[in-house]
């Protein structure tokens, strides 16, 4: 997806049902073809057992009548009960294979979710209505399997029934047919209305949900329990979270009266056609249209058509019309285009090479980076500098090609990384970031994350990280303790999980390594010791640094100063201290702050 792209294209409910019928497929071929068997043999066996109860009943008559044997009566009565068993089977089965198979298909359905989140174009994340959209599209999961499945049924099992019911009550009497209309018209109308109803709703409550969850984790999440009771947020948070409920209330509660007021017309509606059918039912009889059998048969075949009909249109179509919007989310989300690529083989004696580059984020009438060239050569080590906002980070984005250029063109080992995929880029580079990730996981597993495929330990990684997890009763159980009082384990200090993200990215294979702001949990001493070990561990390696504290730029081949977008000037720590520009003031009063602290 290119950026500002909109996900808010219409959508058919045949898209709707087309993406879940092909999840569904993917994942259970074979059992949704057995369902579908099943619904349909239970439909029609529905449908038989009323003309099985109009035989019983038409045979006892004619027995008490004296005009008919008493034992095609019994056999009426067997075949009845042979009927309403094998339709219980039948039943049982058929419902309980749909919640077998909607669980498979639904654990399906979520993969390609995460699927689709790895293979959408980052620049996307800092879009804030994306994030709404990435919210819609979670709820709009199961609604969307709903709508699938509440088809399926329809059409192999509520469709054969009435088929079949259709045929029964015509050959009765033609004008039977006009109870299907009066039972099934007003409730389909209805539920069409009502869809437009929760679709509207969900799109207006979308961002408001999205900050009553946000406030709620404010409350109540361990990550911000420190900072939220200690500096006295919960007041503040609270407030936020109450008046998003409001808002989201006062949403429903239109939505709600809306549907309730539909609900009460459909009902009285429903109520008129039952009547309608009744009064049929009994003008037949009495003009001797149709038997005694005939008669009890249908009436209590009445009662179930009105049952499966409210059963499909209130509750299956009406449970699908209420997720019909969260429906259409989750497939306007799954259209969105990937980010697109090839093959490409990388060649690491290149380097990175920026041609006159310009990026601008989602939203914003400024350029982030404005008109910026660069060459960074294989084995070097580039530091990038600058005030808070200046650029920096998003341009080392664009170097690694997580972000693509607006402008010009960034060679990244000799590949385009507007043309090339995300697996080629991202191949043989790793990085350490500030924002590193606490896995509630051992702390071998927290190494290996960087770099899954690899056998190599976790030990060598720890060692250059400076993290002593041997003999040490920080990790009682050594590289198999769990990190995370969650899960029966330890907690660490920030400084100790900024080494482990230092250890996971060493981990990972590369020829070029990104640190931004690798060691801000550190003290500036144990800094410098990790520093000078990772020149002897990134030798023939590229490595790009991102900092703030310019003691550690004194490691760097190169220091790229970078000021509002623009590359304000090159050089080594010492050539750029001579100069006296920018990076010479930042330098000198943070001198100035370290001196004064000592």
């Amino acid at each position: 997806m290119m950026k500002n792209e909109t996900t808010q294209e219409k959508v058919s409910i045949f898209q709707v049902i087309s993406y879940g019928f092909k999840f569904s497929l993917s994942y259970s071929p074979v059992l949704v073809f057995i369902l579908c068997i099943f619904g349909i043999a239970n439909g029609i066996f529905i449908g038989i057992s009323t003309l099985s109860t109009q035989n019983l009943f038409d045979a006892v008559e004619n027995a008490i009548a004296g005009g008919g044997d008493i034992q095609v009566a019994y056999t009426m009565l067997i075949i009845l009960a042979f009927v309403l068993l094998a339709d219980q089977i039948i039943s049982g089965v058929h419902w309980f294979m749909y919640y077998v198979i909607s669980d498979k298909v639904g654990g399906g359905i979520q993969r390609a979710i995460h699927n689709k989140m790895a293979n959408i174009d980052p620049i996307n994340l800092e879009d804030t209505k994306f994030h709404d959209d990435i919210s819609k599209a979670d709820r709009g999961k199961w609604p969307t399997l709903n709508v699938t499945w509440v088809t399926i049924s329809l059409f192999t099992f509520y469709v054969p029934y009435f088929i079949f019911m259709g045929i029964y009550l015509n050959h009765l009497s033609p004008t039977f047919i006009f109870a299907i209309v009066l039972v099934f018209v007003p409730t389909m109308l209805g539920q069409i209305i009502r869809t437009k109803i929760v679709a509207k709703f969900t799109d207006i409550t979308a961002p408001i949900r999205r900050e009553h969850d946000y406030y709620h984790n404010a409350i109540t999440s361990k990550i911000y329990f420190k900072e939220t009771r200690l500096l006295g947020g919960y007041t503040f948070f609270m407030k936020k979270f109450m008046t998003a409920m409001k808002a989201l209330s006062r949403a429903e509660l239109v939505a709600n009266r809306k549907t309730n007021l539909l609900d009460g017309s459909i009902a009285l509606l429903s109520a008129m056609g039952y009547m309608g059918i009744l009064a049929m039912l009994v003008s037949a009889l009495l003009s001797g249209e149709i038997s005694v059998g005939a008669f009890a048969a249908v009436f209590g075949a009445v009662g179930t058509m009105f049952s499966l009909m409210e059963d499909i249109i209130q509750h299956r179509l009406g449970e699908a019309a209420r997720g019909m919007g969260e429906a259409h989310n989750f497939i306007r989300f799954m259209k969105i285009s990937e980010r697109a690529g090839v093959d490409c083989k990388p060649n690491y004696e290149a380097g990175i090479i920026a041609k006159n580059i310009s990026f601008t984020y989602p939203g914003s009438t400024k350029k982030n980076i404005d008109n910026i060239s660069l060459l960074v050569k294989a084995g070097e080590t580039v530091a990038i500098v600058g005030a808070n906002g200046a650029g920096k980070s998003t341009l080392v984005r664009l170097l690694i090609g997580l972000y693509k250029p607006d402008e010009g063109v960034v060679l990244l080992n000799d590949m385009d990384t507007s043309q090339a995929n995300s697996k080629s880029l991202f191949t043989g580079l790793s990085g350490v970031f500030q924002k590193y990730q606490r896995y509630a996981l051992t702390l071998d597993e927290n190494v290996r994350m960087g770099d899954l495929e690899s056998r190599k330990p976790a030990d060598t990684a720890l060692n250059e990280a400076g993290v002593e997890f041997e003999n040490n009763p920080t990790y009682p159980e050594g590289l198999n303790t769990m990190l995370s009082r969650e899960f029966e384990g330890v907690d660490l200090s920030g400084g100790q999980w900024q080494r482990i993200s230092i250890a996971r990215g060493l981990y990972r294979y590369h020829k070029i390594i990104v640190l931004d702001e690798p060691t801000a949990a550190i003290d500036p001493i144990e800094e410098s010791r990790i520093y000078e070990k990772f020149i002897d561990i990134s030798k023939d390696k590229t490595a790009l640094i991102v900092t703030h504290r310019l003691g550690s730029t004194k490691i760097a081949d190169r220091v790229i100063v970078v000021d509002e977008g623009k590359i304000a000037d090159m050089g080594t720590h010492e050539e750029l201290l001579e100069k006296g520009g920018i990076y010479a003031e930042m330098f000198n009063a943070q001198a100035d702050w370290y001196e004064n602290e000592n």
